[in-house]
């Protein structure tokens, strides 16, 4: 598949690092005396941050602010990005893109301390443009104005830009918003493998499979 510029998630694209967000609700709430909802992680995954904050607040009556809760979040998630990896064949393949002059950003939900931290403890900063997160921008990944402005700056239609995604909410927009889309493999997402494929134009296990 060819392209001109590429925007690449991070959390669960990059890196293996969603086992960490997976698990973060649930050791935030256990360490205020409180279960989780085993069924509740399905219904914050589209949300931003701050979003699955206020969510969390009403919903367990937590006494904390959102700002106090993301901030603690924000705390978990840095603990378990110390061990976090790349996914297999990220970085050859950032490699490859670098070499043929593809222009590169990062579009998260997650906040860029953490995530410049993650980049350049893997090593992988180098490789980007710039990093866009979703609370700086004001929009998350519902809707398709983050992946625009992204394009732009990396100075690309949005037929010429591809859009790597493991999550499916994420890829969906992109796709009806005109992108090229490439879908990786995470297993927190291995249940949607067949809308994954189907909203795709490349359905990957892994960077090596990339053409």
């Amino acid at each position: 598949m060819e392209f001109k510029a590429a925007i690449f998630d991070m959390d669960g694209t990059l890196t293996d690092s969603m086992p960490v967000w997976d698990g973060v609700w649930a050791l935030f709430l256990e360490r205020r005396g409180i279960a989780q909802d085993p069924d509740i992680t399905s219904k914050y995954k589209a949300l931003t941050l701050t979003q699955a904050a206020d969510y969390y607040r009403t919903n367990y009556g937590l006494a904390d602010t959102p700002e106090e809760i993301c901030a603690a979040v924000n705390d978990l998630v840095r603990e378990g990005y110390e061990r976090v990896e790349l996914k297999p064949g990220a970085l050859d393949y950032l490699r490859r893109l670098k070499r043929r002059g593809v222009p590169m950003c990062v579009a998260t939900n997650t906040a860029r301390p953490l995530v410049e931290f993650l980049l350049g403890r893997l090593g992988i900063a180098e490789y980007f443009d710039f990093i866009l997160p979703c609370a700086e921008f004001g929009s998350g990944k519902a809707k398709p104005d983050i992946f625009y402005e992204c394009a732009r700056r990396l100075g690309a239609a949005p037929g010429d830009t591809c859009v790597f995604e493991d999550a499916p909410h994420a890829l969906h927009t992109a796709h009806a918003a005109g992108f090229l889309t490439a879908a990786v493999y995470d297993p927190s997402y291995a249940a949607d493998e067949p809308a994954l494929r189907e909203m795709a134009d490349v359905y990957v296990r892994e960077f090596g499979e990339m053409g």
